[in-house]
């Protein structure tokens, strides 16, 4: 898709004063060099032509100006520049340069031709890659921050008019045109070969139906795991969604993990000290923390919920309350539709919603920010509305209002360019103002470590690490006992996959698992033969993860280096001591999903 008029202010000024001469006259240069050629070519015919004239003239040889035009064309091909000295200069430049331009023009020519193709065959020698599906202004910040980052980064898109295309092949990012749920182009931007694909376009059923199709081709062709992330759009789609990563039937070599910007960014801000309420505040030195949001769209709920799951951690007195207002033309609405999703939400804090247009005298009079002493007691303001100048000059009109007060006033825009900038620059004017990026923000190389099933790993090597430090094991004798950066990427992969079996062990009791919506409710308690059934199960699938990876039976130590150990045997036959350890993995359960925002329910 084309870029329209909002996308170029998202993706900020190209031609902005402060990039350098020489970038400005490339870009000059790469934008007009068809222009420049044709130019340099009529210039060149014309000395050509006159050249040959006087070259003619001079020798007393009679020549019609039909054949000093055929002579000049042959120049750029060679046919007809070898001539007798002296030639005058005309003539001379006219012949040397005649040629370069032709062999630049059929060199273009052919690299155009030819460019898909070239394209196919660096893909050939690409592994553990990344694709992008979808070049809009997501796929563009995450495709160019990945390849900053060292990432080497493949990208599918559909229209062969987007410009990011071509930004992103300046910046040495293959881009095929193409449909990414064609199984054709997903297996030429070397799915079988890829680490993660990220599926972001615009809409949620075409970024889901990539994901099918995927998980489709990775089921018929064994390989390497691949993690697929989905963009979702809708926040409360995305909750949905996000509980069936767990819920798929058991698949070796494929990982489903959903994406919400919206949800990542409300995540973010509560914990930036710029940005949160709560960072630098004293939790009991007030009984009151008071949040205003102007707009409820997704942002604005998805802000409403992580605000609420933050006060829940820091709050420890039952006097101290948590007061949300909401600003929106449907305020009531969705404050039920909040507590109908959270059922958990309404013991946390308290949502008080006033219908109001933006664009009102109501809301420019800004009675709503004081209370009825007049002071204002407003922790935080938050500005989520779409459009960013609007969202800007609503966060100017507060601040306006609110120039004897201290209260910070958060805007989100899309892009930490241009309005957040200027912002920054001219603080006399925007004083409180604080712009967050949703894009930038969010699209970094480290999204690839806050998965789900990224964080359950990372969490189950934790915890494995501080069990056998505590029971008197060294770094020396067990070279596993490393921080998760340390750690070879074979174990780290070994603890992903009892991340991907969690919910297999729990659908065998009857037990699901779904995101944690009643934030006050007390752990999962699994029964007594739950417990025995699922570390049963948790032995097994050790015992055939280790197999698989070359480790053999030995009585004595056991030897991670050597890949020898004396439990690779049935369960009935298993020490004791080692059942306990499964055992004890198991009812950790619970605690690994919380960490992450899952809560396991019986069915």
């Amino acid at each position: 898709m084309k870029k329209s008029n909002s996308d170029r202010e998202i993706m900020g000024d190209q031609g902005a004063p402060g990039k350098s001469w020489g970038k400005r006259l490339g870009q000059f240069l790469q934008s007009y060099h068809w222009w420049i050629i044709i130019i340099a070519a009529i210039i060149v015919s014309f000395l050509g032509y006159l050249g040959f004239a006087e070259y003619f003239s001079v020798r007393k040889e009679a020549y019609s100006p039909l054949d000093i035009l055929y002579r000049t064309l042959q120049l750029f091909v060679l046919n007809s520049g070898a001539l007798p000295s002296p030639l005058n200069l005309k003539l001379e430049f006219a012949r040397l340069l005649a040629p370069v331009i032709a062999g630049y023009t059929a060199a273009r020519a052919l690299a155009t031709i030819y460019k898909e193709q070239f394209q196919l065959f660096r893909i050939r020698f690409l592994k553990n890659h990344i694709i992008i599906c979808g070049l809009g202004n997501k796929g563009l910040l995450l495709a160019l921050k990945l390849k900053n980052y060292g990432y080497r980064v493949v990208a599918i898109e559909p229209d062969k008019e987007n410009d990011n295309i071509k930004e992103c092949r300046d910046n040495g990012i293959i881009v095929l045109i193409g449909n990414a749920t064609s199984a054709y182009y997903l297996y030429k931007a070397g799915l079988d070969r890829a680490r993660y694909l990220f599926s972001v376009c615009g809409q949620d059923d075409i970024n889901a139906e990539i994901a099918v199709q995927v998980r489709y081709l990775i089921a018929i062709n064994k390989r390497k795991p691949l993690t697929c992330v989905v963009h979702i759009i809708d926040p409360h789609f995305n909750r949905f969604l996000k509980e069936q990563e767990f819920g798929l039937e058991r698949m070796e070599g494929f990982r489903l993990e959903f994406l919400n910007l919206f949800d990542r960014a409300a995540q973010a801000i509560m914990d930036d000290e710029r940005l949160s309420p709560f960072e630098n505040r004293e939790i009991g030195a007030s009984p009151f923390c008071q949040l205003l949001i102007i707009g409820v769209g997704n942002m604005g709920e998805s802000l409403v919920v992580h605000a609420a799951k933050k006060w829940m951690r820091l709050s420890k007195k039952a006097e101290e309350e948590l007061i949300i207002t909401i600003v929106d033309q449907q305020a009531n609405n969705k404050k039920n539709l909040l507590n109908s999703r959270y059922p958990g939400l309404e013991k946390v804090c308290r949502i008080i919603a006033l219908e109001m247009d933006i664009k009102s005298v109501e809301f420019e009079n800004g009675h709503f920010l004081f209370n009825g002493a007049g002071d204002c007691n407003l922790d935080i303001i938050y500005v989520c509305l779409e459009n960013n100048s609007f969202a800007l000059s609503t966060a100017l009109a507060l601040h306006h209002k609110l120039r004897k007060y201290n209260t910070p006033i958060v805007v989100r825009m899309n892009r930490e360019t241009g309005l957040i900038e200027l912002s920054k620059n001219h603080t006399h004017t925007f004083g409180r103002i604080r712009g967050f990026g949703l894009l930038d923000r969010v699209l970094k190389p480290e999204l690839l470590d806050i998965f789900t099933h990224e964080m359950l790993a990372r969490n189950i090597h934790d915890e494995y690490v501080r069990e056998r430090l505590n029971e008197g094991e060294t770094e020396r004798i067990n070279p596993f006992l490393v921080s998760w950066d340390r750690l070879p990427d074979r174990m780290k992969e070994s603890n992903r996959r009892q991340a991907d079996h969690i919910g297999y062990k729990l659908h065998a009791i009857g037990c699901y698992i779904i995101l944690m919506h009643d934030w006050n409710a007390p752990p999962f308690e699994f029964a007594p033969g739950e417990i025995e059934a699922m570390a049963k199960i948790e032995h097994n699938l050790w015992m055939e993860e280790r197999l698989k990876d070359g480790w053999k039976f030995a009585q004595g130590l056991k030897n991670p280096v050597k890949k020898k150990s004396p439990f690779l045997i049935p369960w009935t036959q298993l020490p004791e001591g080692e059942k306990e350890k499964d055992r004890e993995t198991v009812r950790k359960m619970s605690a690994y999903l919380s960490k992450a925002g899952f809560q396991i329910y019986r069915a």
